[in-house]
């Protein structure tokens, strides 16, 4: 096993094949890319309220699956989207039992995936990774998170029209629908202990 030095860690916009993808995590073990169409992009760290966000989403959905087939990932969780397409959403739910076989390191039948966007990601967020989203046959709803004020979207799949899809707004005070598994979020639960009258930490 080869571990690159530090200067020569491969970065975004590198090309690789799917199998050198999946060599990445032998050989930069301590970083972690997504893969489309043949390019890597390597992950950075998130803020405080990054964190708090995704965890409280994903505690709040896993309280919704205590019994039955759907399961709640984290972000460490690689999904494919596509054939040549891994990405590492914040949260993902499946309701494939496949997908919640011991040991398994792919989810394949992503059915929700979660996105709290960061300044450095967002337009990624709502461009390329949310069009490949889209095109995923398994995916009905796109959760896109604002970390700097109680606001949540929700792209839905129309149920006739498979290509189509709506975008709902969800505000402080009103409940999140996630239509496809029949649960309803609060989003003050998602935005649980953040004080956006806070001051922000300036690096």
């Amino acid at each position: 096993m080869v571990n690159y030095p530090q200067h020569a860690i491969p970065q975004t916009g590198d090309h690789m094949t799917v199998q050198e993808y999946f060599q990445l995590d032998y050989t930069v073990p301590n970083e972690k890319y997504e893969y489309q169409d043949g390019m890597i992009r390597l992950m950075s760290g998130g803020s405080k309220e990054h964190d708090d966000i995704a965890f409280n989403t994903r505690l709040t959905l896993k309280q919704q699956f205590q019994s039955g087939p759907c399961s709640v990932q984290g972000s460490d969780m690689r999904v494919q989207v596509a054939e040549n397409t891994y990405f590492y959403p914040d949260v993902t739910v499946s309701c494939d039992v496949a997908d919640r076989q011991r040991g398994n390191k792919v989810i394949r039948s992503p059915r929700i995936v979660v996105e709290v966007l960061s300044p450095s990601t967002e337009k990624v967020d709502r461009t390329t990774k949310l069009k490949a989203y889209q095109k995923c046959a398994t995916i009905q709803e796109i959760v896109l998170i604002d970390q700097f004020s109680p606001h949540v979207e929700v792209y839905r799949r129309d149920e006739e029209i498979e290509t189509e899809w709506s975008r709902t707004v969800y505000e402080a005070g009103e409940e999140v629908a996630l239509e496809s598994v029949d649960v309803f979020i609060p989003v003050d639960e998602v935005y649980h202990n953040i004080d956006f009258n806070e001051p922000l930490v300036e690096e």
